[in-house]
């Protein structure tokens, strides 16, 4: 870790926004992208490839569900100073690590469709493409990944919802795998703070025992309507019933800049701005009669369209804190509205 800055220069070259009916000639329709997004994960799952479940890029899922919003993102990770068992093409050891846990990869990316289908069910379908050490860019994963709203929108500090997601290898001798557990985030003013404690069960002929506990969290604080600042940590325990040693754990932390409008930031659904506390005004969390009812129903109407044309970017060094994990990490993920 002592050497994380000075690998910087090395570097090669896992919460949807939020949604609304989008009007208008030569769009898809929401049911029709829902198909399309259902009919290619159908296709992985009866895919034959087998693959790893790794977990190569950084991205924070958030409990803002939107119904109407469509997006693509383009998330990228380059990393420097990988653990010395994962720097050599043939070793002892590797065999026995890749049994272990997943190889560290020098770069990944991920480009993925999300959209929110309801106002309580958004969906997005990711493409998984790395390169290992010593080899070229290979397509890795497909995964169809879910945040489900459990509860109307909250007008409180605190907000909840459940993520799932399914991923299926695209190389051989990996597993596929199962992904799920709650999203949680606590809003105060400008300050915000996103928890995502999942676990990971793999499946298939290479499946590896027992249950991982992959976690990700965010803490940022804006500074300006389309700039924030913060500090982002992820981490991964394999076999949770037969943990590694904290040195073979992987663990990582660093800050991060947030360009553009905040990516699942709650305070930016429907196109307003956090007030009152941490409040979002002009589109009620809850639905029911009072005097803003006719105002809510306006504003989800044409949320979706409100959303076209928005964009986002995350930029960031996640620095590793065992020896089992990469030095450090470069982050760049982009995203865009339509």
């Amino acid at each position: 870790m002592s050497t994380a800055l000075n690998t910087i220069g090395a570097f090669s070259g896992k919460s949807g926004p939020e949604p609304h009916d989008v009007e208008g000639r030569g769009r898809a329709s929401p049911a029709m992208r829902a198909s399309l997004l259902g009919a290619c994960a159908l296709a992985a799952l009866c895919a034959p490839l087998q693959a790893e479940a790794g977990h190569d890029v950084f991205h924070i899922f958030t409990p803002v569900v939107e119904k109407g919003h469509w997006g693509f993102e383009a998330l990228s990770t380059f990393q420097a100073g990988l653990p010395k068992q994962d720097e050599h093409d043939e070793d002892e050891d590797e065999g026995e690590h890749e049994e272990h846990g997943h190889t560290a990869v020098r770069a990944a990316h991920e480009f993925a469709l999300h959209g929110a289908v309801t106002d309580f069910w958004m969906t997005k379908l990711a493409l998984g493409v790395a390169r290992q050490p010593g080899d070229g860019y290979a397509a890795t994963t497909l995964a169809l990944e879910n945040v489900f709203r459990l509860t109307p929108r909250a007008r409180g500090a605190l907000d909840f919802a459940w993520f799932t997601s399914v991923s299926v290898g695209l190389e051989s001798g990996a597993s596929h795998a199962v992904e799920f557990g709650p999203v949680v985030s606590l809003d105060a003013g400008k300050v915000s703070i996103v928890l995502n404690p999942f676990f990971e069960k793999t499946f298939g002929e290479n499946r590896e025992e027992g249950i991982a506990f992959a976690y990700g969290w965010r803490a940022t604080y804006e500074i300006a309507d389309k700039l924030a600042i913060g500090i982002e940590g992820y981490g991964e325990v394999e076999n949770i019933g037969d943990a590694p040693d904290a040195a073979e754990q992987v663990h990582r932390i660093g800050p991060v800049i947030y360009l553009g409008h905040m990516h699942g930031a709650r305070h930016h659904a429907h196109g307003t701005s956090l007030q009152h506390g941490g409040h979002s005004e002009g589109h009620g969390h809850h639905h029911g009669a009072g005097p803003h009812e006719g105002h809510d129903h306006e504003a989800r109407k044409h949320a979706g369209s409100n959303h076209a044309g928005d964009w986002h970017a995350e930029v960031g060094v996640l620095i590793g804190l065992t020896e089992a994990t990469p030095d450090a990490a470069l982050k760049i993920n982009v995203g865009t509205d339509f």
